[in-house]
């Protein structure tokens, strides 16, 4: 078995693949951003 990770800004992004290259699951999970002011974004780093 193989597994996947993408950690982004905006999500994590998870695959898992069998020893043929197969996609056995996939998930994905968005992380919270927030916008105190305009033209700010800013993300909690216990979030990661």
């Amino acid at each position: 078995m193989y597994i996947g990770i993408d950690l982004g800004t905006s999500g994590v992004k998870v695959v898992l693949l069998n020893e043929s290259q197969e996609i056995i699951a996939t998930t994905h999970q968005s992380l919270p951003i927030s916008r105190p002011h305009p033209l700010w974004l800013e993300q909690n780093p216990e979030d990661w």
